[in-house]
């Protein structure tokens, strides 16, 4: 894999406790220079991003209803509404996987609909709504209904995890490819921090993988492949 082709498949994530606007101002500028897909920051931090990437071909997104998932529709929108307003592109919405748990796909799907119709009514650019699906606490059966869910509601791609309940999987991405229709994507996230790990990732049939780790594994592999 060539490092311009990874850079594209990677969404740098600046998503730890703490981070300050000096931190999110090297984040940008290392973005910028490795020409990666997107960066991924907090909700408060969108305008800045938006700012210092403004012109460039980085895209700017954020979190919706991190880690768990369990906000209530209403603030989920309204934090949706509030970072495409901000200059955010892509949003990163936790499914309510307490209630696909529970048996009740259908209030996942409703407040994940909530939040897709929400951003597409908020501009007139395309935003990309992505589902964060927690895989690590799903069996294959739930997975794929969570897959189904986010689908339906019409999320754009299905990411595989926060990283807080566990890593990205291969086996998780290939059953996520597997069930999902071809114009809805993958992202593998959660704990990638492997320039290998990434690629195999990237081989099972994601799209794009999310890591915090994007310049390192950008720069070794344009040591050998740029």
């Amino acid at each position: 894999m060539r490092a311009r082709e990874l850079a594209k498949s990677c969404d740098f994530t600046l998503l730890r406790a703490g981070v300050t606007a000096d931190d999110l101002a090297v984040h940008c500028a290392a973005a910028a220079r490795l020409h990666v897909a997107s960066v991924i920051v907090p909700p408060t931090m969108v305008r800045a991003a938006a700012d210092i990437l403004r012109g460039g071909d980085v895209k700017v997104g954020t979190v919706v209803s991190y880690p768990f998932g369990t906000d209530e529709t209403a603030t989920k929108t309204a934090v949706a509404r509030a970072a495409i307003a901000a200059g955010a592109r892509e949003l990163d919405v936790v499914m309510n996987v307490s209630a696909l748990l529970s048996g009740r796909p259908g209030v996942a799907r409703a407040d994940l609909g909530a939040v897709v119709d929400a951003a597409r009514d908020s501009t007139s650019s395309h935003v990309m709504v992505r589902a964060v699906v927690e895989a690590p606490l799903l069996g294959e059966r739930l997975l794929r209904r969570a897959c189904q869910v986010a689908a339906i509601a019409g999320a754009d791609f299905v990411v595989t995890a926060t990283g807080l309940a566990g890593t990205a999987r291969t086996q998780d991405v290939e059953v996520m490819r597997n069930c999902l229709a071809a114009d809805v994507g993958v992202v593998a996230a959660g704990g990638i921090d492997r320039l290998d790990d990434a690629i195999a990732l990237l081989d099972a049939g994601a799209q794009r993988v999310a890591t915090a780790s994007a310049g390192e594994m950008v720069d070794s592999l344009m040591g050998v492949a740029a």
